[in-house]
This record gives C-alpha cells, sequence and structure tokens, in this order.
C-alpha cells in the first residue's frame, strides 16, 4: 500500500474512531462523510450544515471529537487525500452540485483566489523559502519543469530569472528535443518544479530524471503527498484550491515573482546590469510602443 493509499484509509478510519461516544447525529455525519468525503472537500461549513439539516455546532462537536480543532483543519486534512486523485469531471460535477446556480462567476473565482491569497500568506514557510533563495543564488543555473497546466508558470519563471542574468531554461514537456541540451548543462545546475494536482506524469518522468543524475531539486506543490515530494531536496507547499476543473494559479505566479524579486535585492549590481541590457536591447528592437 502506498504513502496516499495508508493516509486515506487513515483518515477514512480516523471518521468512527470513538463511534463509542457517538450520539445519533454523529453516527449520521460520519456515515455522510464517508459516502461524500470528496464533495464535502469543497464544502463550507454552513453548506455541509444545511445539507446535514444539522446545526453547526452539532456538527463541530463531532469533529471534536474525532480530533480535529475546527472545521477548517478538518477540510485541510481531508483535501490531502482529495485533491492527489481527484478528476477534472469530480471537480466539475462537485462544483456544479454545489453552485447549482452562480449568480455571480466573477465574485466566486476572484473570492477563491483571494482565499488561496490569504492562505498563502499566513501560512508561507519561511525557512524553506529563505533555503530556496540560497540555493537559487549559488546555482550556476536553473532548469525550470513546468509541464501540462504548469508550463506557463514554468515559461514565465525562464522568462523573468533570465531578465535578471540568472542562466534558466524550461522543460515543458516530455518529449526527447527537451533533453538534447542536458549534456552542455552544469551539473551543479538546480531544477525547480512546478506541479500541482493532479500532477503530471511527465513531471514526475522528467524529475526521476534528474533525480537519477544527482541533481538538486526543488518542488513546488500543493501537497505533502505529491509525488513531486518524494523526488526532491526542498519542497515547498502552497494552496492552489479551485472551485472546479479550472487551474487557480494566481499564488504560483505570485511565488515566481516573490523570488525573482528577492533574488534581485540579494545580487542588485548583477540585476541592475541585465536589466539595462534587456533596455538597450528593447530599444534597439522596437520591443515596445
Amino acid at each position: 500500500m502506498g504513502k496516499y493509499e495508508r493516509y486515506k484509509e487513515e483518515f477514512l478510519q480516523k471518521l468512527t474512531e470513538n463511534n463509542h461516544r457517538f450520539t445519533k447525529d454523529h453516527i449520521a455525519i460520519a456515515e455522510y462523510l464517508k459516502k461524500n468525503y470528496k464533495k464535502v472537500s469543497y464544502m463550507k461549513l454552513n453548506e455541509l450544515s444545511e445539507v446535514l439539516k444539522m446545526d453547526s455546532n452539532v456538527i463541530m462537536e463531532y469533529l471534536n471529537l474525532i480530533g480535529f480543532n475546527d472545521y477548517e483543519e478538518f477540510r485541510k486534512s481531508l483535501r490531502e487525500i482529495i485533491t492527489v486523485k481527484l478528476k477534472t469531471t469530480d471537480r466539475f460535477q462537485i462544483s456544479m452540485e454545489i453552485n447549482p446556480k452562480i449568480s455571480s462567476i466573477l465574485n466566486l473565482v476572484v473570492n477563491k483566489e483571494m482565499q488561496n491569497m490569504n492562505h498563502f500568506l499566513n501560512s508561507f514557510d519561511e525557512r524553506t523559502f529563505s533555503t530556496i533563495i540560497e540555493e537559487i543564488m549559488d546555482a550556476p543555473e536553473i532548469i525550470v519543469v513546468g509541464t501540462r497546466a504548469s508550463s506557463p508558470v514554468a515559461i514565465y519563471a525562464e522568462y523573468i530569472f533570465n531578465r535578471i542574468g540568472k542562466k534558466t531554461k524550461k522543460i515543458i514537456s516530455g518529449g526527447s528535443e527537451n533533453f538534447d541540451y542536458l549534456s552542455t548543462v552544469d551539473r551543479n545546475a538546480l531544477v525547480m518544479a512546478f506541479g500541482f494536482a493532479r500532477y503530471p506524469k511527465e513531471t514526475i518522468k522528467i524529475l526521476g530524471f534528474f533525480r537519477k543524475r544527482n541533481f538538486r531539486i526543488i518542488s513546488i506543490t500543493d501537497n505533502n503527498l505529491s509525488p513531486l515530494a518524494r523526488l526532491s531536496d526542498i519542497v515547498l507547499t502552497i494552496p492552489c484550491e479551485s472551485i472546479s476543473f479550472t487551474d487557480f494559479f494566481a499564488v504560483p505566479m505570485s511565488l515566481v515573482n516573490i523570488l525573482v524579486i528577492s533574488v534581485s535585492q540579494l545580487d542588485e549590481e548583477t540585476s541592475l546590469k541585465h536589466l539595462n541590457e534587456f533596455e538597450n536591447i528593447a530599444k534597439d528592437m522596437g520591443f515596445y510602443f
């Protein structure tokens, strides 16, 4: 049994581990959660209360009995096992069940991204971030990996790191042409991977390639159960919770900006030199109006 399967089994067992102390309502809650845990991972407490036709205090009483301090702690644990395997069709169907009549998609999407950003701000791992900055500063070259939905993040990271003079290349697919230049890559190059649920196999295979060759690997992902984590030397988890089948990437893109700005401030002279060179090229080539 793999790590994910064990975690899932332990979590589902936890739902009934104190059943000798359960009331009739508690048993009903446990049964509903076991049958609908995917859907519940997307529900707020008031939504679950409405579906169960129970007071939210009763639900919280049950969650306290099984070891959770609050609803968000419970939902976070639930999502750690859900997002790893949740299909896009599952996410779409769940979002339609929870929000069958969306009065304002604008508000729904923006509010979810704001929630992700607030969670990012409040749970930011400064120690791991500082370690990543040190790794980037020491690396002679960066190889950014991001396939499928994460490829725009990798493309932007390559572009913006090169702007400040940090030699960076991207790999955004598992095609053989992406590996043609690797014989010339410095063996001290740093691999920085972006991958979020449902974790593309291309990204995992690429990281496996670098792992076998003893490259240092940093992974930016959304879950400690992520398959990227086991292949990495350093893992930074960030929130990328969505409300449907689409991907919510405000936090990953913001993180890239935070990394680049931090590195540029630590090596101001080099960064300014390359930014000036870019401006001269942009002027000569007429890049902008």
